[in-house]
């Protein structure tokens, strides 16, 4: 009969047991989701801090072994040019300027594996329309600047940042036509 009594007393203690173990790994999981989220912060982290380093080093490179230019014809109103920067026979950056008849664009491309790494891009605007009489080159401004990051060839982020999802979704747009003039682009190296 005294075993009877004890019977209660341990369902009691065992439920109790694995109430706390189910506690347990709810708090596991959480932690675990946790970790997982900061995992993911730390690897876009790294990885856009990866891309800058890849651009310093790109950046301070003086002594190129090669630079290369072609015209660009039919990209823009008043044409442009392209410069190819080469260090041990490896296309290191791509420098596009376009020409139109209110402004230009420059974009600075820099790679890493053959792959676009990142793209900065600068228009710019005129005072006066090119064939105006008020016309000065020298009162040209910087009217907006665009960066791209790209991981393994992939667009990963735009600068500036916006929350609208519509300005993400042109960003991204812009990226991939970024990637696509580089290569039509490159084909015009003359090696």
């Amino acid at each position: 009969m005294r075993a009877l009594a004890y019977i209660p007393l341990a369902i009691a203690v065992l439920a109790a047991a694995c109430q706390g173990n189910n506690n347990n790994q709810q708090t596991t999981q959480t932690d675990s989701t946790a970790l997982d989220t900061g995992l993911v912060t730390q690897v876009k982290v790294d990885t856009i801090q990866s891309i800058r380093d890849n651009y310093e080093r790109i950046h301070a490179i003086t002594d190129w072994d090669k630079i290369d230019s072609a015209e660009v014809l039919g990209e823009s109103t008043e044409g442009g040019i392209a410069y190819f920067y080469y260090k041990n026979n490896i296309m290191e950056k791509m420098d596009i300027k376009y020409y139109g008849e209110g402004g230009y664009t420059n974009d600075y491309y820099y790679f890493k594996d053959n792959q676009v790494s990142f793209v900065l891009e600068e228009l710019y605007r005129y005072n006066a329309h090119m064939y105006a009489p008020e016309f000065d080159y020298s009162k040209t401004e910087k009217a907006e600047e665009f960066r791209f990051y790209y991981f393994d060839g992939k667009f990963v982020k735009g600068l500036p940042e916006q929350a609208d999802p519509k300005w993400q979704a042109e960003l991204a747009d812009r990226a991939e036509v970024l990637v696509q003039q580089k290569e039509k682009i490159s084909k015009l190296k003359r090696y």
